[in-house]
């Protein structure tokens, strides 16, 4: 061993081995000085999202629904960020994937349900009409069985009811095998929260299990949306997912609308809301109550 112990020996192989665990089943990769120094990144980024978590130093951004019928707000989806005094700005791509890998997505997940239940207790008590606030959670979240507890406690605490609250949950947790998923899922539809199916149409979900889950909502992956001006086949499949939800009596929104067009579109095809920038970017706590104040004062001039 000449440039190193056999600890360095060892800690580099595992190094290698994360490497190619990451690249799929089957595969092998040799140690670089460049996986080094992605290693010790990672390091860094882990023990700094235990820090922000240990300190409250994440915040949410809350980003408008539009019910398609009446155009006024439906609700707000409230998405995680994060700014480092020495990252920057780390995008939730990076670090929602980061918390599944060290264990730490429960806890971000529990500070989401409590941080938004607490922002919408105070728009509430301060007379803003917010009717509902949702929450991305993984798959992951739902093997606590006392999930379900902890959400009832968040709501109480702030004196809301279950229904000002739904959950969006992905595809994936179709694949999640873990018997705790469906005992959650269902004591949390039982209490009366909602729960919504985000991204539809994009992962591998079976229609005879989506029959059996006990979700309120389908939300059409941004995909189909991005297209559907100019492409009949996301016309024709973005109609398809709103009579798959409306055949279940589920509430259909569609995600990811930037353009006027996109919106006329939806709106005839009967979609229920809707989301994106053409309405408003994720905005932070004081700057949605800016943009409110403003629908409102836009809502006021109509009439």
């Amino acid at each position: 061993l000449v440039h190193g112990n056999v600890g360095t020996v060892l800690h580099r192989a595992d190094i290698a081995m994360y490497q190619a665990k990451t690249q799929g089943r089957g595969r092998f990769s040799f140690f670089s000085n460049e996986m080094n120094v992605v290693a010790q990144e990672r390091l860094a980024l882990e023990a700094a999202l235990r820090e922000a978590l240990l300190h409250n130093q994440l915040m949410l951004h809350y980003q408008p629904q539009i019910d398609m019928k009446t155009e006024k707000i439906y609700g707000v989806e409230a998405l995680a960020r994060w700014y480092h005094p020495t990252f920057g700005e780390i995008s939730p791509a990076r670090f929602i994937p980061l918390a599944e890998e060290c264990g730490l997505i429960g806890e971000l997940g529990h500070w989401a349900v409590r941080e938004a239940c607490k922002q919408l207790g105070d728009w509430r008590k301060r007379g803003l009409n917010v009717p509902m606030v949702s929450v991305n959670l993984s798959p992951t979240n739902f093997h606590n069985l006392h999930l379900p507890q902890m959400i009832m406690n968040a709501l109480e605490e702030n004196s809301l009811s279950p229904k000002d609250l739904t959950l969006e949950i992905t595809e994936n947790v179709l694949l999640d095998t873990n018997p705790s998923t469906m005992k959650t899922l269902l004591e949390i539809h039982e209490n009366g929260s909602r729960l919504s199916m985000d991204d539809f149409g994009s992962g591998y979900s079976s229609l005879n299990y989506l029959r059996k889950l006990p979700v309120s909502e389908l939300k059409l992956d941004k995909s189909f949306v991005d297209d559907i001006e100019y492409d009949e086949a996301s016309k024709a499949l973005s109609y398809a997912a709103l009579c798959i939800g409306e055949s279940l009596q589920l509430t259909v929104i569609a995600e990811g609308i930037e353009k006027d067009g996109q919106y006329s579109i939806l709106q005839k095809q009967g979609y229920h809301a809707a989301q994106g920038y053409l309405f408003s970017k994720p905005l932070p706590p004081a700057s949605l109550e800016a943009w409110l104040v403003d629908q409102k004062h836009k809502e006021s001039t109509i009439q």
